[in-house]
């Protein structure tokens, strides 16, 4: 019988619209102001405008959260084949202990070739399921727009995909995650 291996995948989300967290706080900020007003207010009648504006406070912040995960991605990614990743590291060599540690490669350029790398993007999927066009090709391209705190995340499942150490992703039965885990 021959073996089949199916390289490891991890998944990186990535909002779209980074304003957004911006005004959900602003909102949820005024929000909390507006509700310890009114807790402190004597006034308990339902058609103060207080209560109106807690409300209305409440509702656009429940509108801006629920924009924030509509908006948004899901990258798969899938780990290279070793002659391939071993080509990147080759091509990406590190600079100095003070930049790249111990690590064998660049670690500022490793992952923008790796993604760039036809296979490391599996799908592109946004939260109703349906799925973008979205290839290896676009990735110069939109990493452009990534801040750093968002690159990162691609850096660690990039680097945890092709150069971190195998891991079982299930937990022995003494230890279940789940619902459908315990019987």
């Amino acid at each position: 019988m021959a073996l089949k291996v199916k390289r490891a995948e991890r998944l990186v989300e990535v909002a779209l619209d980074g304003t957004l967290v911006a005004e959900w706080e602003a909102t949820d900020a005024e929000y909390k102001e507006a509700r310890a007003e009114q807790r402190a207010s004597r006034d308990k009648r339902m058609n103060d405008p207080l209560n109106k504006r807690v409300r209305e406070l409440r509702e656009k912040a429940q509108e801006l959260s629920a924009k924030a995960r509509e908006d948004r991605v899901t990258f798969r990614l899938r780990a290279l084949p070793r002659d391939v990743w071993d080509q990147l590291v080759t091509a990406n060599p590190p600079r100095s202990k003070e930049k790249d540690g111990n690590m064998p490669f660049n670690i500022a350029t490793i992952t923008d070739a790796a993604m760039s790398t036809k296979g490391t993007i599996v799908s592109v999927t946004r939260p109703d399921g349906s799925e973008e066009e979205f290839t290896h090709e676009d990735w110069a391209d939109f990493s452009q727009d990534l801040s750093n705190a968002q690159h990162e995340d691609f850096y660690v499942a990039v680097i945890s995909l092709n150069a971190g150490a195998n891991e079982v992703p299930f937990l022995p039965a003494s230890a279940p995650t789940t619902d459908s885990d315990k019987n």
